[in-house]
């Protein structure tokens, strides 16, 4: 599934990259931009939900039962 869309992200951008017309090719490549730009943000905001809340819960439940 990931290398699905990563494919279909590729092709999209050689296609933008690729197109002489000039038509929409600021507006695409800004899209392009702003689509990764939310995906860092959104890792990063999972990568902080999962360590500062359920990684110590984790850690505390398994520590409540073997110690």
């Amino acid at each position: 599934m990931l290398k699905k869309a990563f494919n279909r992200f590729n092709t999209r951008a050689k296609t933008v990259l690729s197109n002489e017309d000039g038509d929409f090719y600021i507006s695409d490549g800004v899209k392009i931009i702003i689509a990764v730009v939310l995906g860092a943000l959104l890792l990063a905001a999972l990568t902080t939900i999962f360590n500062d809340t359920v990684i110590p819960r984790i850690t505390a439940e398994i520590e409540g039962l073997f110690g």
